[in-house]
């Protein structure tokens, strides 16, 4: 069975029909096999709390981040477990080994990482990271997959 984790771009365009590719997204989320898991990470809702909070501190309207979280929240869960943070760890490094000179002081956080050939910031978001080792193969980690 296929399992498909869905991050936080993706929600908060498949959640908010504001937006102006909601109905594409609808439909290739429709498109899945219906068989196959949706997955959210524990870090998406992480990231749309903090959205959430932050919108609250300042005034703006609330409605459809409240909406858009709470239906994240009704599809099962990609936890961050042991395994989740020995993935990380080798996809992490395998990135600096691979494009950062370690020669060097590496920045601690992977946004400030810059290509060691052509100088570019390689763009990468932390968080991103971790949603994408966290579904993961290997030993059973998710509970559900």
């Amino acid at each position: 069975m296929d399992t498909y984790l869905l991050d936080t771009n993706l929600v908060s365009v498949l959640y908010d029909a504001r937006r102006p590719n909601h109905g594409t997204v609808r439909q290739a989320i429709a498109a899945l096999p219906a068989e196959a898991a949706q997955l959210v990470s524990v870090v998406t809702v992480g990231e749309l709390r903090f959205g959430l909070a932050l919108a609250r501190a300042a005034g703006q309207a609330l409605t459809h981040i409240e909406a858009c979280l709470a239906q994240s929240e009704t599809h099962p869960l990609a936890e961050v477990t042991r395994h989740t943070a020995d993935a990380f760890a080798t996809v992490k490094s395998s990135i600096a080994l691979a494009r950062v000179d370690i020669r060097r002081r590496i920045p601690r956080w992977v946004e400030g990482w810059m290509d060691r050939v052509s100088g570019q910031l390689l763009q990468i978001d932390e968080n991103d990271l971790w949603i994408a080792v966290s579904i993961r193969r290997g030993p059973p980690c998710l509970g559900r997959y």
